[in-house]
């Protein structure tokens, strides 16, 4: 009898193991009995290898997989880098898609800006912003705010660099785009970056800063574990969770006290009317305070503008895209550049040619031959824009993106989405994919990016995902490129 038992027991187990070993074959991810595929993935994030481990992943797959959690919670999701999932999703059949609960719940830091919320508050908020980002004078007004910065400190701080010793290039652009967004956004600069010469040049402690980098890895976290393991760290303040809820409180310190700073300068008078003055009420915190409710076409209703709270979230959100978004960028294009030198050698032609034709209308016209580019100048480096391309199809600054379905849906690749899963758009993926970008998507390549007769080629946005697509795509996408 016992032999029988043990004998049945056995049989269980191989017949268990070999259904098991026959569903991994065709899984791109191992999955664990009652774990699912949580340990793959948090040995990634351990090994700081989770974007190249879902590019596997999703290679394995053919651009589309549904990830399993643990048996025993609801933490199964699909993640995707198939174009025309996201076309379906973003585009054709959008009025079934939402960021999710569980976005804003990660996401908590970012309040109920642009970023976190749908329907009427979502719209409220990206007619308001069109409308102050695309304003021909506030546009002026960034160009020069961003020349007198490099002027006075990014470019001291990159020539004394060149000379004496190496830096931290990521971090120099950091702080160049902080105090850059934070003169934008509220019209003062904490100086993070300050000029050569001035006491502990480029060194000090940036707090703010060190901040926003702690709260993005904590996203990163959040976004690969159960929410239940996450919020017991936050309840226990163990943890990341812990570092978090510092990071957190940092950053509002700067909002809050910014915000009434700026109420302060407005209760004054000559605050916006003293022409001395003209260049600071051109920040976007000033606009919106100033702004007349009738400037709203009647959606004043919807939100009210002059709450705190309202503020904080705008500004947050307005400082994080373009801190971290432009300095990724930048510090990406620099390294790619800098590994390629023939690129390098064009881009300075290219350059150079142009500086040749200004130089020309210079003499002939009497003028100077100095000075930033101007936009019809800029329009002319297109091997230049070809390269910022690039950079960014391989290198995205935001490296997924997150929807939630509000009804069951079939995917143009055949994979059923339930009621209020999640689906996850891995942009850094997207870059690595034969079935996109050819045999040499691998490859830092420019010349993709350019037709034959010398035009920067368009690329479907829901192919090149950098900038979103759709009723999504970034409201400061022509700013990011100048």
């Amino acid at each position: 009898m016992d032999t029988q038992l043990l004998l049945t027991f056995l049989s269980l187990v191989i017949i268990f193991l070999w259904h098991w070993l026959l569903r991994n074959k065709h899984s791109p991810i191992y999955q664990w009995p009652f774990l699912g595929m949580l340990p793959g993935l948090l040995l990634s994030i351990y090994n700081s290898t989770l974007h190249d481990f879902c590019t596997r992943a999703l290679r394995r797959a053919r651009g589309t997989f549904l990830f399993k959690g643990p048996s025993f919670i609801n933490a199964d999701f699909t993640v995707t880098s198939d174009p025309a999932n996201i076309n379906h999703i973003f585009n054709k059949n959008a009025a079934n898609y939402d960021k999710g609960r569980d976005f804003n719940a990660i996401m908590e830091f970012m309040g109920d800006g642009i970023f976190n919320v749908d329907g009427e508050s979502w719209k409220f908020q990206r007619k308001l912003l069109h409308s102050l980002l695309h304003n021909p004078e506030f546009k002026g007004h960034a160009m020069e705010t961003l020349e007198r910065k490099m002027l006075s400190t990014l470019l001291p701080v990159l020539d004394r660099a060149a000379d004496e010793a190496a830096l931290d290039i990521q971090d120099v652009f950091k702080r160049f785009m902080f105090d850059n967004m934070c003169l934008l956004v509220f019209g003062f600069d904490p100086q993070y970056l300050l000029p050569v010469g001035s006491k502990g040049a480029s060194l000090l402690d940036c707090a703010c800063g060190n901040a926003f980098d702690e709260l993005w890895e904590v996203v990163i976290y959040r976004f690969g574990v159960p929410m239940c393991v996450w919020r017991l760290q936050r309840r226990l303040k163990i943890g990341r969770e812990w570092k978090f809820i510092q990071a957190w409180t940092t950053l509002d310190q700067l909002l809050y006290g910014s915000i009434i700073r700026k109420r302060q300068e407005l209760a004054t008078k000559n605050s916006v009317e003293n022409d001395e003055h003209k260049r600071n009420k051109l920040d976007l915190l000033t606009q919106i305070l100033v702004m007349k409710d009738e400037d709203d076409g009647g959606d004043q209703k919807i939100i009210d503008k002059t709450l705190d709270k309202f503020l904080r979230d705008t500004a947050f959100t307005l400082i994080a895209a373009g801190r971290d978004t432009v300095a990724a960028g930048l510090t990406w294009l620099i390294w790619c550049v800098a590994n390629h030198p023939v690129v390098q050698k064009r881009i300075l032609e290219e350059l150079k040619q142009v500086m040749a034709v200004r130089l020309s209308s210079a003499i002939d016209d009497g003028q100077e031959s100095g000075g930033f580019l101007r936009n019809d100048e800029l329009n002319k480096l297109v091997y230049l824009q070809a390269t910022v391309c690039e950079t960014m199809r391989l290198y995205p600054p935001v490296l997924f993106e997150q929807k939630s379905a509000l009804e069951a849906d079939v995917l143009p690749s055949g994979h059923t989405v339930r009621k209020e899963e999640r689906i996850i758009f891995s942009i850094y993926a997207m870059a690595r994919m034969e079935e996109i970008w050819g045999e040499d998507c691998l490859e830092f390549k420019p010349e993709r990016w350019i037709y034959d007769k010398g035009t920067i080629l368009h690329v479907p946005s829901y192919k090149f995902m950098t900038f979103l697509t759709g009723a999504r795509t970034c409201l400061g996408k022509n700013m990011s490129f100048t």
